[in-house]
């Protein structure tokens, strides 16, 4: 629900103490929707720090303050990058638009650089229901230089962009403690405030005095998801500080970010996945071309042996059931060497093309191993896994940006275990679990599982590897970590598992038995859902 003209002026005032004389930080993404600057100032008794948020939320645009500490989402839009040009300009005056839902940040560019010309913004946000706003004006030029969704005008027939000024609407009238009658309240406010006041007329309560309570409020109310600038005496109803309002409406930042980065991570696995397998597809059709030119070699050699039938000019040769296309322009000899020269040209590709497409293979294997990981890791387990793409090249960042973790050679990344009462069982969750795991932490006769020609983790039996149950529970938890229902499953010692050049986490096994699963037991399911720190939904 949209807050209305009332609730914003009552936030605006809470802003208006809480922030002026301040200056903005760097900008950080909260969502898709939602941004973040964070601002300081010194007082008498040290720095006082809080976070600027604004909504954009068609749905539910809002604005407020908070003192908490969020999630960061990355993201890389034209208006968020834009924002970094308010990092570090002092906070001058907050206003809002008489009897509109616009308000106003004046910010003073008063530490720029030399090659900075801008000295001032105006920070304007449209809190308007299914269509929020949100423009940076520059000046001395008055200029838009930035705006969250461009749109057109209708009342002026202008295409609000960059590089236009921007117009306010005209002061409406506002609400007073004048008007007369219920539905001359109507006009002045929104649908859900007139609902409210309605109510609360029919409780018995004088319309003048009503309003004049409603105007001289200076606290917020929740009801619900209603953010309301009176009480207007409901049962249970709660009074909230400006501060708690993000809080009371988004009630956990940190998981709705990690379920952002997450998806983006597996969009992002995704669209690799199909790239690496398109890839695979024309090598794969390339050496079918290849090995089809293998037949060159026959039509050079037939040339020369029937080469005394050749007439000038003669664009075939038929014999022994082949018809060879000849170049009625060279001779012979030429003819004959075109073929030697496709053939080896061919002969050369499939040695290049075996390889490739091995490489290839095995990198459509790692990245489904990725994106399983993607699904059910945990946060640690997350961040890990974005080390290792970056290091595999998968992500890239931006020039001056370091990696929030990286990836060392000499670290141990904990995998996760599962604890039986009559063994042991490790598991990893990323390419840089499974390796610490199986060459540095295993043992050499501990027994090492994997689902068969599937991505999915290394399975390590630490302890108990010659109880059937924990072998059982072992091959089991292979199949549920790669979303499996039944399979077949690899079992081989530690000693026989050797590292696969090609990719993190990938391995070679020198000799392996096979063991089949026709599905998980219901006990083992439970235990698992109960047991694991993981997600697997």
């Amino acid at each position: 629900m949209a807050i209305d003209n009332l609730t914003i002026n009552i936030i605006t005032k809470k802003m208006q103490s809480e922030m002026i004389s301040s200056r903005f930080g760097k900008a950080f993404a909260l969502s898709h929707y939602d941004f973040a600057l964070p601002y300081t100032r010194l007082e008498e008794n040290g720095f006082h720090h809080g976070t600027f948020i604004f909504s954009l939320n068609p749905n539910n645009p809002f604005l407020t303050y908070s003192y908490d500490r969020y999630e960061k989402v990355e993201d890389n839009t034209p208006f968020f990058n834009s924002l970094k040009k308010l990092n570090d300009c002092l906070i001058t005056d907050i206003i809002k638009l008489q009897g509109e839902r616009i308000i106003t940040f004046k910010l003073s560019n008063d530490k720029r650089e030399i090659a900075d010309l801008n000295e001032s913004y105006d920070f304007i946000l449209e809190m308007f229901p299914n269509h929020p706003n949100a423009y940076i004006i520059a000046y001395p030029y008055g200029k838009i230089v930035s705006l969250y969704k461009e749109k057109i005008d209708i009342e002026k027939g202008l295409f609000v962009t960059r590089n236009v000024e921007y117009t306010y609407p005209p002061k409406r009238e506002i609400l007073s403690d004048k008007i007369e009658t219920l539905e001359e309240c109507k006009k002045y406010l929104s649908n859900n405030l007139y609902h409210y006041l309605s109510k609360y007329i029919e409780q018995g309560h004088d319309l003048k005095s009503s309003l004049t309570e409603l105007l001289a409020s200076d606290d917020l109310y929740i009801n619900g998801q209603d953010l309301l600038p009176f009480s207007f005496d409901i049962k249970d109803i709660e009074k909230i500080n400006p501060q708690d309002i993000y809080l009371h409406f988004v009630k956990d930042q940190k998981k709705i970010a990690r379920l952002t980065k997450e998806k983006e991570l597996q969009t992002l696995l995704s669209k690799a996945i199909k790239v690496a397998q398109k890839k695979l597809k024309n090598l794969q059709m390339d050496l079918k071309n290849a090995q089809d030119s293998m037949i060159y070699m026959q039509y050079g050699q037939m040339i020369y042996l029937y080469q005394s039938e050749i007439k000038k000019g003669d664009k075939v040769l038929k014999k022994d059931g082949l018809e060879i296309p000849l170049d009625p322009l060279l001779s012979v000899s030429q003819n004959a060497n075109r073929y030697f020269k496709k053939y080896n040209k061919a002969k050369a590709a499939l040695i290049i093309l075996s390889d490739l497409i091995e490489k290839t293979k095995y990198e459509v294997i790692y990245l489904q191993k990725k994106e399983l990981e993607a699904k059910d890791g945990t946060p640690r387990d997350i961040l890990e896994l974005k080390a290792e793409l970056i290091q595999e090249g998968y992500i890239k960042l931006k020039q001056g940006k370091k990696a929030s973790i990286k990836v060392r050679k000499d670290k141990v990344y904990q995998p996760h275990y599962l604890v039986l009462e009559q063994g042991k069982i490790g598991f990893g969750m990323n390419g840089l679990q499974n390796e610490t795991l199986t060459f540095k932490i295993a043992k050499k006769d501990d027994l090492f599982i994997h689902v068969k020609d599937y991505p999915g983790s290394h399975i390590i039996i630490m302890e108990g590897k010659d109880n059937p149950e924990v072998l059982l529970i072992a091959c089991e938890l292979a199949l549920y970590l790669s979303h499996l229902q039944d399979g077949t499953v690899y079992i081989t010692e530690k000693k026989n598992v050797k590292k696969n050049s090609e990719k993190v986490g990938l391995v070679n096994l020198l000799k392996y038995e096979t063991k089949n699963i026709r599905g998980i037991r219901e006990e083992s399911l439970k235990f698992f859902k109960d047991s694991l720190k993981i997600d697997i939904s």
